[in-house]
């Protein structure tokens, strides 16, 4: 069993010992998960080719194709990660399962008959995973993060009983001290707790029996180069990447791990300093080019002209809406009479104090929502056809809701 990402690309279970010195290689394959090549000894390198290097040299099942290998990833990577994942083992021998780390660790025996809900801690957010997935930004104190997870797990359990289980994933800061933090204050809550570092998470997969998947065909048998383990710096260079956090993973719901899978429909997007909700199924691109502010686009998959953007910039420690408003106004005049209209200083979206205003272009308009989170100015565009709001309103009011600085 091989755990991929957060932190490591590592072995959890293979009978051996060895250790395989962090490279190059491994950083680069963490690192630039959302981009199609990554730099590697100052040389352009495909990130597929990267992640086949990674996985094969931690393959122990060369010799012994029938045992099969399971990765083992983050649940809430994106589809797109997970594919590239997909894609690489293929040169891996004997049959590969992927599953997701709520998978193994609701393999401890307090789990077994009892519903639970995994919380899963990375770089920059804390992920809770239940019948659906929500998560919290590692912003300010790891208390006042602690206390923020406490809640969004009460939520989610909404009075039912349930065991949560804490998992701080080998290479992710700080992931143990927050992992008790967060544990105490679920226990103060009323329910039960269960910390899962890393040497429990090793212990879980030799006893794990995965189910096999009839998605994951047999592939043909390859050759490994070792065994061992492969440690990422903590995301470097993440800040500069749009990153997306997915939840469309199968997940257990509320009935421990012998229940049925359900399927989350939504995504944090994270990119730069900003993390906020989206559709699962959309197609994310950053946008350099044409009128506008360089941005990230969600497009639905539906329909092009129905789709989400965002910006962001930093501000000064004594900004307001009100100026805000004013710096927008000022920008506004530049453009053509009529493509910028309806300005708002003191309006509100999703419940939140904003700026709003509304783009209008030849094939569509765009509403945009300006909120303001410390120091950081974030701009959520809700873009439709003329007269076709309804086709991004459920959306954009979620986008805008969870829209938060995490950095």
């Amino acid at each position: 069993m091989i755990e991929a990402g957060p932190g490591e690309i590592r072995q959890l279970c293979c009978g051996t010992g060895s250790i395989v010195e962090p490279s190059e290689v491994v950083d680069a394959a963490l690192g630039a998960l959302d981009d199609r090549v990554a730099l590697v000894g100052g040389r352009p390198m495909a990130l597929d080719s990267l992640w086949r290097t990674a996985l094969q040299s931690l393959a122990c099942g060369a010799d012994d194709p029938a045992s099969g290998t399971v990765i083992l990833h983050p649940s809430w990577w994106s589809p797109s990660r997970i594919g590239l994942v997909a894609q690489a083992v293929e040169s891996l021998p004997g049959e590969v399962l992927l599953r997701p780390r709520s998978w193994l660790s609701r393999q401890v025996p307090e789990a077994a008959s009892a519903p639970s809900v995994v919380v899963e801690i990375a770089e920059r957010l804390v992920a809770i995973v239940g019948t659906d997935i929500s998560g919290i930004a590692r912003t300010g104190e790891p208390r006042a993060v602690a206390e923020g997870v406490a809640r969004a797990v009460s939520e989610m359990l909404c009075g039912a009983t349930a065991v949560v289980l804490v998992d701080a994933p080998a290479g992710v800061s700080d992931a143990p001290a927050l992992a008790a933090l967060i544990a105490r204050e679920v226990r103060d809550g009323g329910a039960s707790a269960i910390e899962i570092d890393a040497a429990r998470l090793a212990k879980l997969a030799l006893s794990a029996q995965p189910t096999r998947s009839p998605q994951r065909k047999p592939h043909p048998p390859g050759r490994s180069a070792r065994c061992g383990r492969l440690r990422a710096s903590a995301w470097r260079g993440l800040a500069a990447a749009a990153v997306v956090l997915a939840a469309v993973v199968p997940v257990m719901a509320g009935v421990g791990r012998h229940g049925p899978a359900t399927t989350a429909a939504t995504t944090f997007l994270v990119e730069g300093r900003v993390a906020m909700t989206v559709p699962a199924n959309w197609v994310v691109q950053r946008v350099l080019a044409g009128p506008g502010s360089a941005r990230v686009q969600i497009t639905s998959p539906a329909d092009p002209e129905v789709a989400m953007h965002m910006t962001q910039s930093l501000v000064p420690p004594n900004e307001t809406l009100a100026v805000t408003a004013e710096r927008l106004q000022r920008a506004m005049g530049s453009e053509p009479v009529g493509v910028f209209v309806d300005l708002n200083a003191s309006g509100t979206s999703a419940g939140r104090p904003a700026v709003t205003y509304r783009e209008v272009r030849a094939s569509h308009q765009v509403r945009w929502t300006v909120l303001l989170d410390g120091l950081v100015r974030i701009s959520v565009g809700c873009q439709s056809r003329p007269g076709g709001d309804d086709a991004v309103r459920d959306v954009c009011e979620q986008a805008v809701r969870s829209a938060r600085a995490v950095g």
